[in-house]
């Protein structure tokens, strides 16, 4: 197929997204871009009401803590309810979140209006999957994954970039200093308004009505029957989980002390880099028409191995910086065919659940293995956390490999000429 054709069965695809899809995706610029705004402003906010980092450390990991132990629940919910209940649910919860937040700035206000945030995007995270699987026919259904995740991505790094003057701005007209509280506060109630303004799209779906047959248990049933092939899906990404969390959280350290980058750098590293993986994330629905989603998910994971060999055991900065960007985008553009693949091989009546259990297994990796991850660093440096990674990204490859490309090739070789 021709480059130019390709690009056309792509907007073609683009094109036939159903209503209820193309309205989420509305919602999710609006939502993207809030969040590149309030992950832009909310430490220097915290930091300016006066509270150490320890404290802002405690606030940043509340909401993954929540999300990783509300997940299996919040999936249960969003079956029960259904997903637009649930998606006005999860925006109502993390708007009222960042209001009290703005509002009741004790720490026990604040610690409550993290658990919140956590509780309320954990329903809303783990709705969009099942709700893109419901939403959406084979032809179309990876490019509507991928485009939700490149577009949400795309419009985070929107928002860094939109929202860097806020402060300014609000400093302009009020009379106060830029990096006051009241300065960021402001800012980031811009935040809470575009999360109010994204309810409007979502209010406009339809609500599809349950199958009959579900009952409070049906979604643990269909996962209980469902075991034998669901546990093959969700081993590869636990174990890339856990070797993720040991380095991926302290790839921003190692630049500032294997190369001694100032902070400026790292975040434009960091900006451009998630960028590229939004754009990256869009390529993903042509490679899989090409290669089928399991070889897509291989081969970009496998690609991605060298990238961390290079980057952690070649001493040069321009071939860092490319192995660093390359490997991010690899690693990341499989992501929404994987999560595509998931829901296709679940039952309609557990998606929410099994769209949970994906979402706790990669917050496990961010929970449990950074705190093993550290010592490690203190006492022998990077060189292990490297081998530790490369090894676990190496294993669950050869697993999805195993699982879902050698099957498919020996069916394919068996068929008669």
């Amino acid at each position: 197929m021709s480059m130019r054709e390709t690009l056309r069965n792509y907007w073609m695809s683009v094109r036939s997204f159903s209503r209820g899809a193309k309205l989420y995706l509305f919602a999710s610029v609006l939502q993207g871009i809030g969040f590149g705004i309030f992950q832009l402003f909310f430490n220097f906010y915290i930091l300016s009401l006066g509270y150490r980092r320890d404290f802002l450390g405690l606030l940043i990991s509340l909401p993954a803590m929540t999300a990783l132990i509300v997940a299996l629940f919040a999936g249960y919910i969003s079956d029960l309810i259904g997903r637009k209940r649930a998606f006005i649910s999860g925006i109502t919860v993390m708007a009222t979140a960042q209001i009290l937040m703005l509002f009741w700035t004790t720490p026990t206000g604040l610690i409550l209006s993290g658990i919140l945030r956590g509780l309320g995007g954990s329903l809303y995270r783990i709705t969009a999957a099942p709700f893109l699987m419901e939403e959406s026919a084979e032809r179309e259904r990876t490019h509507l994954f991928s485009f939700s995740a490149g577009i949400g991505t795309v419009s985070a790094f929107l928002g860094n970039f939109l929202g860097g003057s806020l402060p300014a701005l609000v400093a302009l007209h009020l009379g106060v200093a830029p990096t006051s509280s009241t300065a960021y506060a402001w800012s980031l109630g811009a935040t809470t308004l575009l999360l109010l303004i994204a309810m409007l799209p979502l209010s406009r779906l339809e609500v599809r009505a349950r199958l009959e047959t579900h009952g409070p248990l049906e979604p643990f049933r269909a996962l209980w029957r469902q075991r034998r092939s669901l546990w093959k899906l969700f081993l590869p990404p636990l174990i890339t989980s856990l070797g993720a969390g040991m380095l991926i959280p302290f790839l921003n350290v190692f630049f500032r002390y294997r190369y001694h980058l100032p902070d400026d750098r790292i975040g434009s590293l960091f900006g451009f880099g998630a960028l590229g993986m939004g754009v990256a994330t869009l390529i993903a629905p042509i490679l899989a028409e090409k290669w089928g989603k399991p070889q897509t998910v291989v081969i970009t994971r496998a690609l991605s191995v060298p990238m961390l060999l290079i980057l952690g055991f070649v001493y040069s900065l321009p071939l860092a910086i490319g192995a660093f960007l390359l490997r991010m985008a690899l690693m990341n553009l499989a992501g929404p065919v994987y999560q595509t693949m998931v829901m296709e091989e679940t039952d309609e009546s557990a998606r929410g659940m099994a769209a949970s259990l994906y979402s706790m297994i990669w917050n496990l990796g961010r929970a449990v293995t950074p705190s093993i991850s550290g010592p490690i660093q203190e006492a022998y440096g990077f060189d292990p956390i490297f081998v530790i990674t490369i090894t676990a990204y190496s294993v669950a490859t050869f697993l999805l490999y195993q699982w879902f490309v050698r099957p498919r090739r020996r069916r394919i070789a068996a068929k008669p000429a």
